[in-house]
């Protein structure tokens, strides 16, 4: 509730209460236009290292004798090039190299990849693959066709995802606009009124002002009850995709707040409440004069 200066009835806080609702919305927004940007480039960079796995050969096992053969110093004709693998040493198939080439040039490479995640290769791929497939992919000699397989099936896995999620970011997108568009003239109404000399007006004009705060006051707790229901929903579609657990936690972490939206009906609420007590404080007043 708004802190009220007994000495004129006013809320000092009042402005600055529409200010922080107006910033929570253009945050959210602008939380969201990031989001959706960042989940549409890992999906096209998720496509483009499924093309390049489709290109890459399964290989053959190789035989029992390249170990020694390998440890006495022997190099074959037919052995990697250990610089290939950006710093990794030991015999590793053509096949393996050519998967993390690809995977460090399109999913790693993402502009954002080391601001929001600044994984290892082997801590990506147990991220998005599972660590089954990350140790097969760094620690088997060779690629086997099990393995490029399974990697071709969740790499488009990991892009049905981030197509999902684009559509949950689309969505809160619209939801957070319409909350927006849905308190702006409540905003503007709230501060007109609030801008009256009450001490001078007639009761039954003060009782007029009160009846609409009123009714000012129930529509921002229906906006709060539908931000409510298309929250749940977006948490429910969210958990059914197997995307993430929290939908709100995930989208808004970078804010200070986890529910922006309802923090700005709050926000908005609390200035209608200052104003209605205003209001009821005069009309005392005009009742005993």
């Amino acid at each position: 509730m708004a802190t009220i200066d007994p000495g004129n009835g006013s809320d000092p806080d009042g402005a600055e209460r529409l200010r922080s609702a107006e910033s929570l919305l253009c945050d959210a927004r602008d939380a969201l236009r990031v989001e959706r940007r960042r989940t549409v480039d890992e999906r096209e960079a998720f496509e483009a290292f499924r093309s390049r796995v489709r290109g890459i050969s399964a290989e053959a096992t190789p035989t029992t004798g390249a170990g020694p053969a390998a440890e006495a110093g022997t190099v074959t004709a037919a052995a990697p090039d250990p610089s290939r693998l950006r710093g990794r040493t030991g015999t590793t198939g053509p096949g393996l190299v050519a998967i993390r080439n690809a995977y460090e040039e399109t999913v790693m490479s993402v502009p954002h990849y080391d601001e929001e995640y600044n994984d290892t290769y082997e801590r990506s791929l147990a991220e998005e693959f599972g660590p089954e497939l990350a140790l097969a992919l760094t620690r088997e000699p060779t690629l086997h066709e099990r393995y490029r397989s399974s990697l071709l099936a969740k790499t488009t896995e990991a892009i049905r995802r981030r197509d999902e999620l684009v559509g949950i970011v689309e969505s809160e997108s619209s939801s957070v606009s319409h909350a927006r568009e849905d308190l702006s003239p409540i905003v503007e109404e709230v501060e007109t009124v609030s801008r009256r000399e009450f001490e001078a007006e007639r009761f039954g004009a003060l009782d007029a002002y009160r009846a609409r705060l009123n009714v000012l006051a129930g529509t921002c707790d229906e906006i709060a009850a539908r931000r409510q229901e298309e929250r749940i929903d977006g948490e429910r579609s969210a958990n059914v995709a197997g995307i993430v657990s929290d939908v709100q936690a995930y989208l808004y972490r970078e804010l200070p707040v986890t529910y922006p939206v309802l923090a700005a009906v709050a926000a908005v609420g609390g200035r209608i409440e200052s104003v209605r007590l205003d209001v009821e404080r005069a009309m005392i007043h005009a009742e005993s004069s």
